[in-house]
């Protein structure tokens, strides 16, 4: 693992094992998602409007609120390049809560929730329900939670103290922690 994608984990780690401890969005597909959708941070969308989840949202009043930006979106087999306009956050813990909310809420993602104890179902649900226009997202999650061991941050029901929100064991060492213990 690359220093970029060391301090990544160093910042998305926490938002992910709250956020899931928060909706039960399982931590190891947020985490792909976040490297996914914002190049391990480095997309302008990342940089410029802290949103890691390319979460799009309507013009608002206030010009503050969002960001236009070219995306490429998948249509009719075909990629194509459109402006879109993406949701701009104060910081990374928002957008990490605001995507949480956004699929433990909203109806569309009903049928992932109910899998969400298994990653694999809950990446194929996601694409089903219309996340990304990319036809091979859930491909793309999976691949990013094997190959960097993502189910590891992932909390069973079991392991949620339902009062609290809270998980009864302490969160797992970032991959930068693991590999500085080894």
């Amino acid at each position: 693992m690359n220093k970029l994608q060391n301090e990544f984990f160093q910042m998305a780690v926490p938002a992910a094992l709250e956020s899931q401890r928060a909706t039960g969005v399982p931590a190891s597909i947020t985490l792909a998602q976040a490297i996914l959708e914002s190049g391990w941070g480095q997309t302008g969308l990342a940089k410029k409007a802290f949103n890691f989840f390319g979460i799009k949202t309507a013009h608002h009043v206030a010009p503050d609120s969002y960001i236009e930006l070219p995306t490429h979106e998948v249509i009719n087999g075909h990629t194509v390049v459109q402006m879109a306009d993406f949701a701009r956050y104060a910081s990374a813990q928002d957008s990490f809560k605001a995507h949480a909310l956004l699929l433990a809420q909203a109806s569309r993602y009903a049928p992932a929730m109910a899998v969400r104890t298994s990653p694999a179902k809950f990446a194929a649900a996601i694409q089903k329900c219309g996340y990304s226009t990319n036809p091979n997202y859930a491909q793309g999650l999976m691949r990013l939670v094997t190959e960097f061991d993502l189910t590891q941050y992932d909390q069973l029901p079991s392991d949620m103290d339902p009062s609290l929100g809270t998980t009864r064991n302490a969160p797992p060492a970032s991959p930068a922690a693991k590999e500085q213990a080894a």
